[in-house]
């Protein structure tokens, strides 16, 4: 996994872990742990809650590194001043991808799902509510402990469009009508053929929605 750290955010928010998965096997069984153990009681319920304490996003919803840092950022803003939309920092992440303000869809749209393959987990600090000065878990700890969760095999972020679902992303921030992509529709059955969406293409597309989720806040 690769950490990021953020020191201008309190200790407790640091570091975040970032990870990206490929060929998960137990997304089912993930999502359906993640329900039971919103609703799990006492102390099994706290531990339960503790072990799956990531974001999961569908990775096939992200256009770049950067497009998640900053869905990332702006929850950990928010966490920072108690200001959060969701009960969770990760929920909030999920929140902030997501082109409208509905939580619960959000999550079905942006979180795992019982057909997920590629996932992309999130987990900022070593508890977003321990205290100042806990101890920070080291990257191959913290990678165990997702192991612990997901079935999958690693991948790196630096390939992270491999996987992008670009026609999956321009249906839910709604830019198939956008007029800066309008010279794209044009050229669509000419030179790309059946390649998908071309290098310029993505690259319009991802600066979109990636300033899309950093106004989320400003806007919501």
């Amino acid at each position: 996994m690769e950490v990021y750290t953020y020191p201008h955010f309190p200790s407790n928010l640091n570091p975040v872990y970032i990870g990206l998965l490929h060929n998960v096997k137990n997304a089912s069984t993930l999502r359906s742990r993640i329900v039971r153990a919103a609703t799990m009681q006492g102390p099994e319920g706290e531990a339960e809650r503790e072990a799956i304490n990531f974001a999961f996003i569908d990775a096939r919803l992200i256009t770049s590194v950067l497009h998640l840092l900053t869905a990332i950022q702006t929850a950990v803003v928010a966490a920072s001043h108690s200001a959060l939309k969701t009960r969770t920092v990760h929920s909030e992440i999920l929140w902030a991808l997501n082109y409208s303000n509905n939580i619960t869809e959000s999550i079905r749209r942006f979180g795992v799902s019982d057909e997920s393959t590629s996932l992309i987990i999130v987990r900022v600090g070593v508890n977003p509510e321990s205290p100042e000065g806990a101890p920070v878990i080291s990257a191959a700890e913290m990678t165990q402990i997702a192991e612990r969760c997901v079935d999958g095999q690693w991948g790196s972020l630096n390939n992270i469009q491999e996987g992008t679902d670009w026609s999956l992303v321009k249906k839910y921030y709604k830019l198939n009508s956008d007029v800066a992509l309008s010279q794209f529709r044009r050229q669509e059955g000419k030179a790309q053929g059946d390649g998908g969406p071309s290098t310029e293409e993505r690259r319009v597309i991802d600066e979109i929605v990636t300033s899309a989720v950093a106004m989320k806040s400003v806007l919501a």
